[in-house]
């Protein structure tokens, strides 16, 4: 059987701080990638339930999608730099399409209060 599953390309750890958002929190591997999840989760959402548009979704599903947690951490940082606005955004409107990840910065900040 052929092995297609879209190749791991991570080179650090999940843990492994990646930059910082301009908040000033530190983002690792994890969090940024549950980020990206996040946005491009609402976007779809939004895509089908306000326009009735499948296209984004048909075209991940068409070409396949390595995964967030797959990218190295230079694809992630270039990602997040595109998307960083828009995750504010969703998390001050309460738009997330699901909570802070338990390791992400502002989740530890939380447990700290």
């Amino acid at each position: 059987m052929t092995d297609n599953l879209p190749q791991d390309q991570r080179d650090v750890a999940e843990d492994h701080v990646v930059g910082q958002d301009k908040q000033g929190n530190e983002l690792t591997h994890s969090a940024l990638a549950e980020r990206l999840m996040q946005v491009e989760a609402h976007r779809i959402q939004q895509s089908i339930t306000e326009d009735n548009d499948y296209t984004v979704l048909a075209g991940l599903l068409e070409t396949g999608f390595r995964g967030y947690h797959k990218f190295s951490a230079g694809e992630l940082w270039s990602e997040w730099t595109d998307v960083e606005d828009r995750w504010i955004s969703l998390l001050e409107d309460s738009e997330l399409p699901w909570g802070i990840h338990n390791e992400d910065p502002l989740a530890l900040k939380k447990e700290t209060v």
